[in-house]
């Protein structure tokens, strides 16, 4: 008897209303992404950020702020996926203890990534440069090997986690035309940090794994065409893998 009246009360489909947008919380987190975005940039570039924290020069700014940076990237997926789950009127058996599982084995490895990094670069650049003892060597493939993987595993799990909980746990609205506009915009913020990675800096397994990304987006994307995240990566990563393919052919 609850279940009835509760069906009852609940439509079919959710209402349209003319003007104004589908999806505003969800282009105001990615609005945040694209913040995110620009803020690494510049942290990177900024002559500022190469002071060191403290007194006994344990680390510099840029370092540290990358740190930071990374938790607030890593609080956007999971409102990002808090979202879709709360926004999807479907409920698979099983869905949202995978998803977890997957999206707190990203985390991790994000995580685990970024603290490795970002502690090696500091001690390679600032240690390291001109000769090449034993431990230096181990710092270096900290720096430019391992902690490059283990980012790419968790940046991919994380990624993963989000595209298929907006494939499994769809959403009933469909874009309209200023949600469209909105999710481009910001998936090209996305597109260009990708293209300042892949096509002005050393990438070795970043290619494969951003293609494999756009690839899964797109095949995501053309089963269900009408969720806004699946638009989202879809732009974001296929527009920054040509960027940079055209950079590197010119």
């Amino acid at each position: 008897m609850v279940s009835d009246l509760r069906s009852a009360r609940v439509p079919a489909t959710r209402p349209a209303t003319r003007g104004r947008l589908a999806h505003g919380r969800l282009h105001l987190l990615l609005t945040l992404d694209s913040l995110l975005v620009v803020l690494v940039s510049v942290n990177r570039r900024a002559d500022g950020t190469l002071a060191f924290v403290a007194n006994n020069q344990f680390l510099r700014w840029v370092e540290a702020d990358n740190m930071a940076l990374g938790l607030c990237t890593v609080l956007l997926y999971h409102l990002v996926a808090a979202h879709l789950v709360h926004d999807s009127r479907q409920r698979r058996r099983g869905a949202s203890l995978s998803l977890g599982a997957l999206f707190t084995a990203g985390v991790y490895g994000y995580g685990l990534s970024l603290g490795d990094h970002e502690i090696t670069n500091y001690l390679h650049g600032r240690f390291c440069s001109e000769n090449l003892p034993a431990i230096c060597r181990v710092i270096a493939f900290h720096d430019d090997v391992f902690s490059d993987v283990v980012f790419l595993a968790g940046f991919t799990l994380l990624n993963t986690t989000v595209m298929v909980t907006q494939f499994l746990l769809p959403t009933d609205r469909a874009p309209r035309s200023w949600d469209n506009v909105l999710i481009t915009v910001n998936a090209l913020f996305v597109g260009a940090g990708i293209t300042a990675n892949l096509a002005f800096e050393k990438a070795e397994f970043d290619p494969f794994v951003i293609g494999v990304t756009a690839v899964l987006a797109l095949a995501l994307l053309k089963i269900s065409p009408r969720q806004p995240m699946l638009r989202y990566y879809g732009i974001a990563y296929t527009v920054g893998l040509l960027a940079t393919v055209l950079i590197k052919t010119v």
